[in-house]
Order: C-alpha cells, then sequence, then structure tokens
C-alpha cells in the first residue's frame, strides 16, 4: 500500500491511484468494501451517477477514477457559487430518493462527496455510510446538518455555507424537520468529530429549524 500514490485522504479511507483510469479505496479500520460496492452497482445500474465498480476484497475498493474537482474544491475556488451548489445537492439527494425499487440513502452527502466531472457532471463518491432501508428524511437531514455546521463556525466561508443551506432546504422535495434530532445523535456519535465540532451541532440544529421556517 505505501507504494502506490495517495490522491485523496478522508476521515476513514485513502484513495491511491492504480493508473490513469483506476483507483483504490482502502479503509484504515480494515471494513469491509463489499457491501458498499454492491450497493453503489445496483444504484449505478439505475442510472444514479456513481463511480464505476471495478473490484472489490476486504478492506480495499477498485474504482474509476473520475476526473474534476469536488464540489467543496469548486466552492474554496470560487469556481462554484453556494446557492447553485445546495441546489445540486438537493437535486441529487431528490434523485436518490426517488429512485424506482429502490430504498439507499447516503448519510453523508456533502460538497465534499461530490465530483465535478466534465463527461458526467455531478458524481456521488463515499458510500461507505450508506443504508438500504434507510429513512429519507434522515439523509436530508444529515446533508442540511453538515452545511450547518460550517455556516455557524468561524470559518470565512461560513456566510457561504449558510447561503447554500437555505437552497438546499427550499430544493428539497420533501421534510426534514422529523429526522433533525435523529441526524444530530448520529452525527454526535461520529468519532471522527472533535469536541468542539460535537458542541456546535445544537447551533447548527437551530439554523436549520430557523431556515426551515
Amino acid at each position: 500500500m505505501g507504494q502506490l500514490k495517495v490522491i485523496g485522504r478522508g476521515r476513514t479511507a485513502d484513495v491511491h491511484a492504480l493508473d490513469e483510469r483506476r483507483v483504490l479505496r482502502h479503509y484504515r479500520d480494515g471494513g469491509d468494501a463489499t457491501r458498499e460496492a454492491a450497493v453503489m452497482a445496483r444504484l449505478a445500474d439505475r442510472g444514479y451517477p456513481v463511480p464505476a465498480v471495478l473490484h472489490a476484497k476486504g478492506p480495499d475498493l477498485v474504482m474509476e477514477r473520475l476526473a474534476g474537482p469536488s464540489l467543496l474544491d469548486a466552492l474554496l475556488t470560487g469556481a462554484y457559487e453556494p446557492e447553485p451548489a445546495g441546489q445540486l445537492i438537493a437535486d441529487l439527494l431528490n434523485r436518490l430518493h426517488a429512485l424506482p425499487g429502490e430504498n439507499v440513502v447516503h448519510l453523508d452527502l456533502h460538497p465534499g462527496n461530490v465530483i465535478l466531472t466534465e463527461a458526467r457532471g455531478p458524481v456521488v463518491i463515499d458510500w461507505q455510510t450508506a443504508q438500504e432501508g434507510g429513512a429519507p428524511g434522515l439523509d436530508r437531514a444529515m446533508s442540511a446538518l453538515i452545511l450547518a455546521e460550517v455556516a455557524v463556525s468561524a470559518a470565512p466561508y461560513a456566510p457561504g455555507a449558510r447561503a447554500g443551506l437555505a437552497a438546499l432546504l427550499a430544493g428539497l422535495g420533501a421534510p426534514l424537520l422529523p429526522d433533525l434530532p435523529a441526524a444530530r445523535t448520529r452525527r454526535a456519535a461520529d468519532p471522527n468529530l472533535t469536541a468542539a465540532e460535537v458542541a456546535a451541532l445544537g447551533a447548527a440544529a437551530e439554523l436549520v429549524r430557523t431556515l426551515s421556517a
């Protein structure tokens, strides 16, 4: 693993370049990637924009290599505006929840998990937290809460996150407030969050309620 070039590093996994067409996503905790691969392959068959799965075994998932920046990077460089970004996240959630014959939720759909490709358009990555038979309202609430966490922070791009959150909430096709407490509990239990991030969840949830009114 150490001989491969790392091109991405998340809180739970590293992404290594195998060649110009393939990447290897390796879960550092040794988790099984085959369930995630099966979900992605089925969503691809339904026409939902996910990376093509090539192989999965144990903690390793080999996928199509996507060319393009993440939506988060595009926002930070000014190549994408907050309001269209919020609407894009809403559209991707609405499309996912409307797939016939499916009941899959992502539960971590935010700008860092959307790749803007020239050939395919926006593609949703990182399906490790996906659940089958999950509540779409929880999926919507998780995305809103993650944006709200940035909006209530001291980051210089907090105002943009608030504008993106407002656009997300306006674009969603169904309510999320009944599932907001469960989303907050789920986020608070995430071992990757710092104590400060957990402490900010109350203000983030309140912002979601205020902008949803």
